[in-house]
């Protein structure tokens, strides 16, 4: 008996201290979303699905610390465990939801934005279909076997059935998926040489290393934060398998015999507990949340802080792992987009390519005509050159415009 009360004891506090963590991180969060300079670092479909299950956890937390406190069957014990399955599941398909998503926007090409609903009424939805049946045929309550709320069903064979069907099989399939997502993510980045540290620039677009997908490009310039993000399913596909094996022990063992019994007991405890603890330390220490708070304590402290600010600040991961954005011009490549060739010498298709319709008018053409005709005319020299640089300054800003759209997609 005294050992079951040191075991609840641990599976509260863990969960109380996490709960606490969650409760904190959020309202951190909440912080930075409601200052309009700050909130830009936060808008990214991995950290708002972070959020959710921070939440998520934050009520799973409070569930356990009630349940582990709990001496005896009744309403609470039952409600309680309850609540545990439903949070708890909800923030599993969440997780695998991030790996999915990495998935899915950077070896695919999908849009995270359009597919974000989908994970989350999903997740919500499939964790309901689980959590409600047990609850309703009462198969929470007191554990007679770890004298705790828990399953309670007294046949060990609709005991252990309950148990893989409306959990341990679907914490499994999340965690595995987890595995295959961020591992194909890994195996993408690596195929293509996205760890090179610099980018081309081509007649008519960006030249990629080794793939012509755009996804590679800026899955290169942000590949610390697409890092930084699979460590939410790697940790979650970790704890959740380590609980599926101690979760399932004293089921198959029937009870609690020995000190092995008693310690693989205080194990699951302690990961069922500590979950919520290491989602809240992952998601406090987010680069987007950390850079949303040093912008947030900027501008409470009164700093002015433009929209160039904002840019440089949200981009900052961006030029820590790629040392920048270093861009070569191959000076034969650019004349020719720029118009060197003449018409009579492009192919209909390249001429379209050239000079698409609805495009505003480019002088660039002419300029460059002039500087051939009066090689030293300074002002023909001064406008091919304004206009070369205008043009690169168009490129460099569509490149930026699309990595960021990418960074809010992973």
């Amino acid at each position: 008996m005294f050992a079951s009360i040191t075991s609840n004891l641990l599976w509260a506090v863990t969960s109380a201290v996490g709960a606490g963590l969650c409760f904190f991180v959020l309202l951190a969060i909440g912080a930075v979303w409601s200052h309009p300079t700050s909130r830009p670092h936060l808008d990214r479909v991995s950290f708002r699905i972070v959020t959710i299950a921070l939440f998520a956890n934050m009520i799973f937390g409070i569930a356990s610390a009630v349940g582990g406190t709990r001496t005896s069957g009744g309403f609470i014990c039952g409600f309680s465990i309850f609540v545990l399955q439903l949070t708890l599941q909800i923030s599993s398909f969440l997780l695998f939801c991030i790996a999915l998503n990495l998935q899915l926007v950077v070896v695919h090409g999908f849009n995270g934005q359009i597919l974000e609903k989908f994970y989350i009424i999903l997740s919500f939805g499939f964790a309901a279909v689980l959590a409600v049946p047990p609850y309703a045929a009462n198969q929470y309550g007191w554990d007679p076997l770890e004298h705790d709320c828990w399953y309670k069903n007294d046949d060990l064979g609709q005991r252990l059935a309950w148990q893989i069907a409306t959990q341990m099989a679907w914490t499994a399939i999340t965690a595995i998926g987890e595995i295959i997502a961020s591992a194909s993510v890994m195996y993408f980045m690596v195929k293509h040489h996205v760890r090179t540290r610099r980018v081309f620039l081509s007649t008519h677009s960006i030249s990629r290393t080794s793939s012509d997908s755009p996804q590679v490009i800026h899955a290169n310039s942000y590949k610390r934060i697409i890092l930084r993000i699979a460590l939410y399913p790697l940790a979650s596909c970790f704890v959740n398998l380590l609980s599926i094996f101690t979760a399932l022990h004293s089921t198959i063992a029937d009870g609690i015999h020995n000190q092995t019994d008693y310690n693989i007991l205080l194990l699951s405890d302690f990961l069922y507990g500590g979950r919520a603890i290491v989602y809240a330390l992952l998601a406090a220490t987010d680069p987007a949340l950390v850079r949303g708070v040093r912008t947030l304590y900027r501008a409470m402290r009164g700093r002015d802080i433009s929209d160039t600010d904002i840019g440089k600040h949200s981009s900052s991961d961006q030029g820590q792992s790629t040392g920048g954005l270093v861009v070569r011009i191959e000076l034969s490549t650019i004349h020719e987009s720029f118009g060197v060739v003449s018409e009579g010498e492009r192919s209909p298709k390249e001429a379209e390519l050239a000079h698409p319709k609805g495009a505003p008018a480019d002088d660039t053409q002419h300029d460059i005509d002039a500087s051939r005709t009066f090689p030293d005319s300074p002002e023909a020299n001064r406008r091919l050159s304004r206009n070369l640089t205008m043009n690169m300054q168009r490129r460099e800003e569509a490149l930026r415009k699309e990595e960021a759209a990418f960074n809010r997609q992973i």
